[in-house]
Parts: C-alpha cells; structure tokens; sequence
C-alpha cells in the first residue's frame, strides 16, 4: 500500500475517530498496528494545543432546517497528549450580528443554520469551496459566542454521506432503539444490523426526540464507520472513496498535520479523552424551538478543558 493511502487512511481516520471513539479503542493491537504506518512520525512534531473545528454539513432540505448537523470542536494538546470533543446542538440561538450574513440580514439564529446561510451567500462557484466559506463563518460564530479560538477546520458534505457509505458495503452497527420520525421516512429497527447509506442518513437526521439525543446516536454512528474502516478490506478501498468524494471534504490540516494528530491519537494514555457538549440542563426554551444557554456554566466547562485559556 502507498504512503498516498496511509494518508487517506488516517485522514478518514482523524475525522472518524477524533469526534468520539473510546481512548480505549486507541490503546487496542489494531488501533496501534494501523496508526504505526510509515506516515506517522515518532515524535508528533507539534507543541502547544489546537482548537479544531468539524463540521458534518447538511445542505438538503429535510424539515427546511438546513444548515450543519454535526458541529464540535476537538482540543488537542501536543504537550501533554490530551484530546477532548465538545459537542454543540444545532438547536442553540446564537449571535451572528457582523458574520456578514445580509441581504437579508441574520443577527440571530440557530447555531446550524449558520454554515447554511453563510454557504447560501457564497461567492464561490466550485462546491467545495462554498463549503470552506460556511465552515469559516460558522468558526466565527463559535468564536464569538463561546470565546474558543479556532486553529484549524475539518468539514464533509453529508449529502455525500449515503454515497461514502456504500461505497465501504455498508455500516454495520448495534441500533439501541427502535428510531424513525415523520421527516426520515424509514423505519431502523433496533438491533445488530449493516445499514445501507440511506438508512445511516435517516438515522443520523432522525429527531423522534432532541437534537441532544440526535447528537448521541450520531455517536454511535462515528463508532461504527471507526471500526468499519480499520476493516482490511475497506482500507483498499479508501483511496478509490476518497478521490470520487474529494469534493466533499474540505480542511485546512496539511498532510504532515494530519499525521501529528493522529500521533497524539496513539499516543493519549487510556482513559484520557474527554467527550462533552453542552448539556441539556444548561439550556432552556428560546425562539423559533431553539435553546437559549447558559453562557457562564457552557464557557466555565471550556476552560477546564482548555478550550479557552
């Protein structure tokens, strides 16, 4: 296998996995075959900590709430070999008054509607460089409304999310509960089962109940396409994945970043990654079936997680 698929591999994997996947996981025969590949580096290479913006964008029209379904931010730090997610609902009001989005003017909106209007007012004409401009704009708002300084960004089309998923022979995976709601149209049973890349779509967007539970059965869906991909067989698919949907991904991580972080992913002692998000008890009703938050315990969070120094 060329470096060129190493790369591919741990790029597919860094977004996989660095979202939320068991530190655990990370310490497993596998996990550590697999990440000591000629394209990791012995040291990391790196110092100091990143702030990193992931965006799992969602441009279609499902219930004409477009925008991003999936927005977090993952700390790494270098220097002690730490890594954290936080999770934040689509649903949360947030400030987006001089973020540019005018004609018409937007000051205030759901926070996954951000990339959406940004992306809609795009000046761009290739996809996927609308899809960079969205995935800037929503790293502003995230700056502005909870004061964590982005470093780099990390975006992928869901639309391209079906097509990606077929392409690997579908996602096998341990569906908890019955799920549908009048929107998906598709009924996922619960249990042991391999979705194909329209039922993983559905699952994904299916809100029978909050986005605070949607966000956690998208958990489940970023563990199983982590351990579908360290699959033998799919790896020799990734690199013919990755140049058919490659106007679907859009980052600003080089490929020797790419490789640092997946250096710090080996080598994070077990047990030491956290996953949070801001938590249902910290928000209450706000407008248009939004939740308004409560600035200083979701900021008070972030700086214990160094988010924000």
């Amino acid at each position: 296998m060329k470096k060129y698929t190493y790369y591919i591999a741990g790029f597919i994997l860094m977004f996989a996995a660095v979202l939320f996947v068991a530190s655990t996981v990370w310490a497993s025969p596998t996990m550590g075959r697999l990440l000591s590949l000629p394209f990791q580096s012995a040291s990391c290479g790196q110092t100091g900590a990143w702030n990193i913006l992931v965006i799992g964008s969602d441009y279609a029209e499902l219930r004409g709430q477009r925008g991003s379904d999936l927005t977090r931010v993952v700390h790494v730090n270098f220097d002690n070999q730490k890594v954290a997610t936080f999770a934040f609902s689509r649903d949360l009001w947030v400030d987006t008054s001089g973020l540019g989005l005018t004609n018409p003017t937007i000051d205030a909106t759901k926070l996954g509607k951000v990339f959406y209007e940004a992306r809609t007012r795009s000046s761009q004409l290739v996809e996927k460089d609308t899809i960079v401009d969205g995935t800037r704009t929503a790293g502003r708002m995230i700056s502005k409304n909870f004061s964590v300084k982005l470093d780099h960004y990390l975006a992928i089309d869901l639309n391209n999310l079906a097509g990606m998923i077929d392409s690997l022979g579908g996602l096998p995976i341990d569906v908890p509960t019955r799920t549908t709601d009048p929107y998906i149209k598709i009924v996922i049973p619960a249990g042991q089962q391999t979705l194909t890349g329209a039922q993983v779509v559905a699952y994904a967007r299916a809100i029978p109940d909050s986005d605070f539970d949607r966000i956690q059965r998208n958990n489940l869906i970023l563990e199983a396409l982590q351990k579908k991909i360290l699959e033998p067989s799919t790896l020799t698919k990734l690199p013919d994945m990755l140049a058919k949907f490659k106007n679907a991904i859009a980052t600003d991580l080089t490929t020797e970043q790419i490789d640092q972080l997946v250096c710090v992913l080996e080598s994070a002692p077990a047990g030491s990654m956290v996953h949070e998000l801001v938590r249902k008890e910290w928000t209450m009703p706000g407008p248009m079936g939004s939740f308004q938050w409560n600035k200083a315990k979701v900021e008070a969070r972030l700086k214990e997680l160094e988010y924000i120094p």
